[in-house]
C-alpha cells in the first residue's frame, strides 16, 4: 500500500512576522494535518515583532501561534514544497529560481505597524485567498493543478 503524500505550501513575506505567519496559521486551521505548511521571511524580524499578528490570530481567529519564531527563507528547503506563495509581487520578484507553476503570487498588503483592525483585515483577505490554493479541502492536490 502506498502512502499518499500531503500537498505542501510555503508562505513567504518580508519579515515572517505578519502575513506569512497568519497565512501559515490560517492554512493549518482550515486544512489541519492534510497539508504540510510553513512560513518564512526574506529578512526575518525579531519574534516580538510578530506580537500583533499573534494577538490577532488568538483573538479574531481562535488560533495560538505564541510559539512562532521567524525563519529565514534561505534556511528552508524550498524544493520540498509543492507551492511557494509570495504574499505580494515584490516578494515574488525576489524568489528567483522557483518554477512559475509552483510560485503563487497573492496581493496582500503588509499590516506591519498598523492598528489591529488592519491585522484582522489581512487575516480575512488571507482566508479568501486560501480558497484559491490548488488543493481541495481534504488536502489532496487537484488533478489539474
Amino acid at each position: 500500500m502506498t502512502e499518499v503524500r500531503k500537498p505542501s505550501v510555503l508562505f513567504v513575506c518580508k519579515g515572517n512576522t505578519c502575513r506569512s505567519v497568519m497565512a501559515e496559521a490560517l492554512t493549518r486551521r482550515r486544512f489541519g494535518d492534510a497539508v504540510q505548511v510553513a512560513s518564512a521571511g526574506l529578512r526575518p524580524q525579531p519574534p516580538e515583532d510578530a506580537k500583533n499578528a499573534v494577538e490577532t490570530l488568538r483573538v479574531e481567529f481562535n488560533w495560538d501561534t505564541s510559539s512562532h519564531l521567524p525563519r529565514h527563507f534561505r534556511d528552508i528547503d524550498v524544493n520540498s514544497f509543492d507551492y511557494v506563495v509570495a504574499m505580494d509581487k515584490y516578494i515574488a520578484k525576489e524568489l528567483k529560481g522557483i518554477p512559475k507553476e509552483r510560485l503563487l503570487v497573492w496581493n496582500i498588503d503588509d499590516p506591519w505597524d498598523n492598528d489591529m483592525a488592519e491585522y484582522k483585515r489581512c487575516g480575512l483577505i488571507i482566508l479568501r485567498y486560501l480558497s484559491r490554493l490548488p488543493i481541495t479541502h481534504s488536502g489532496q492536490q487537484e488533478a489539474n493543478a
